[in-house]
């Protein structure tokens, strides 16, 4: 047991998540230093640096390869420091897989202390807790039964997917866990309902408020007991059950948001190159297998160097917002719109029309770039003064599967070279692979 007086001096590193991980560590390893890395890399070049008693490693859901990093982090801290791995109970075989590439244990978040404790000092015993810091509450799922645990695994599945049986199953989890005739789960409009009553206000014997107490996102409402009453733990019980719901959307939410953002161009809120790729492949194998035509388009502004130079980049900024709008409007609801990097552009247009021999590419899609060219003509682009109105063109090339490829790369780099053959042809204009110039007039 550490006492007050042995202040140990090897520090203990946290590598991800922090933000939650950090309080947790400070319960049980205060006054002794803990440090902290926000990725696995940094965690890799942060060990040698100081003397180290511990290691806690939280799942980076960004990471492609968590069991590779877990290597890289025993390879450098050597045997003889503990490796513990941290991870939302969704990735629990995950966190198993851990312990053959290095991990010494793992722990599902958030961890009990005094597992978390043993597993870092090698001891059961608590330690005094520091002067003005508060205890950390235990998990409340102690003893969980395996159907309650089977329940909140559900329930995880489906938030961390936002299923839209989410809500239900999180009700049925808090059911379930009380063995109570009703639960609910209200959430601004979201309630997710079950049992075999409704609740009311009259009704409610137990409730709890989802987050911070000061500025809930909602409450969990148990109804009557169905086994004659409930005992009197259940009240705390229900708190850490309403911190799990709570971190569980919070997780998700966070999860949704990165994806997001994974997918998505910053400047324009498009999709993005990663995004575009995955599409176009998704969309090549509808094609294939239904039998239709593909068609991608590559376009870009014509000289668009000189509007950012004359206007300044935040003009070249709002051109490239307005014209990726200006092209989704355009488009129907299977298309997709992406900026695959500066002022170039593609979109893929849903399959279409059956294939023939000899067939030529979808008239739709020709509709659409005479659509476009259009309202383009039309568009005032209001930072660009005199040339506000009817002055910035585009260029474009069409390709088609399977005609022209049948794989992402091949698909884009022909209607590129359509693309090039459109400005060598003066700008201003789209060209087809194996078709001329498409006419954009009235």
């Amino acid at each position: 047991m550490i006492l007050r007086h042995q202040q140990p001096t090897q520090r203990l590193l946290i590598v991800n998540d922090l933000e939650r991980l950090a309080p947790i560590a400070r319960s049980i390893y205060s006054p002794g230093p803990i440090s902290g890395v926000r990725s696995f890399l940094a965690g890799i070049a942060e060990i040698p640096r100081s003397e180290t008693k511990a290691i806690i490693a939280a799942h980076d859901p960004a990471c492609q390869n968590v069991e590779a990093a877990i290597r890289g982090l025993r390879k450098v801290a050597g045997d003889d420091i503990p490796l513990i791995f941290c991870c939302e109970p969704a990735y629990e075989q995950l966190a198993m897989r851990t312990c053959d590439a290095g991990a010494d244990d793992y722990v599902i978040f958030p961890p009990e202390r005094s597992t978390l404790r043993k597993l870092i000092l090698g001891v059961e015993a608590e330690p005094p807790t520091p002067r003005g810091e508060a205890r950390t509450a235990t998990t409340g799922f102690e003893g969980a039964t395996t159907g309650e645990l089977l329940r909140i695994s559900n329930a995880l599945h489906n938030v961390t997917r936002r299923s839209p049986e989410a809500m239900g199953s999180l009700a049925e989890m808090i059911c379930f866990a009380f063995d109570a005739r009703a639960a609910e789960i209200r959430i601004a409009n979201r309630v997710g309902r079950f049992g075999s009553e409704t609740l009311t206000d009259e009704n409610t014997v137990m409730s709890e408020p989802l987050g911070p107490r000061a500025k809930p996102i909602g409450q969990i409402r148990v109804g009557a007991s169905g086994r004659g009453g409930y005992h009197k733990n259940d009240p705390e019980r229900l708190r850490h059950y309403g911190l799990l719901v709570f971190r569980l959307l919070e997780n998700a939410t966070r999860q949704t948001h990165w994806r997001r953002l994974a997918l998505t161009d910053d400047l324009t809120g498009l999709s993005n190159r990663r995004s575009l790729m995955a599409t176009l492949t998704d969309k090549i194998e509808v094609a294939r297998r239904i039998g239709e035509t593909l068609t991608v388009l590559v376009f870009d502004i014509d000289d668009f160097k000189r509007y950012n130079d004359a206007y300044g980049h935040d003009a070249g900024d709002e051109i490239l917002r307005e014209v990726g709008k200006l092209f989704t409007a355009c488009t129907r609801k299977g298309d997709v719109v992406a900026r695959y990097g500066g002022d170039e552009f593609v979109v893929v247009f849903d399959a279409e029309s059956p294939r023939a021999e000899g067939s030529e590419h979808p008239t739709r899609v020709f509709d659409i770039v005479k659509r476009f060219k259009k309202a383009l003509d039309n568009h005032t682009f209001a930072r660009l003064g005199p040339e506000a109105t009817g002055y910035l063109t585009i260029s474009g090339g069409l390709a088609s599967y399977p005609d022209q490829g049948a794989q992402p790369e091949q698909l884009l780099e022909a209607a590129d070279q359509a693309l090039l053959k459109a400005k060598e042809g003066g700008k201003n204009r789209f060209y087809v692979v194996g078709g001329g110039e498409v006419d954009c007039g009235d």
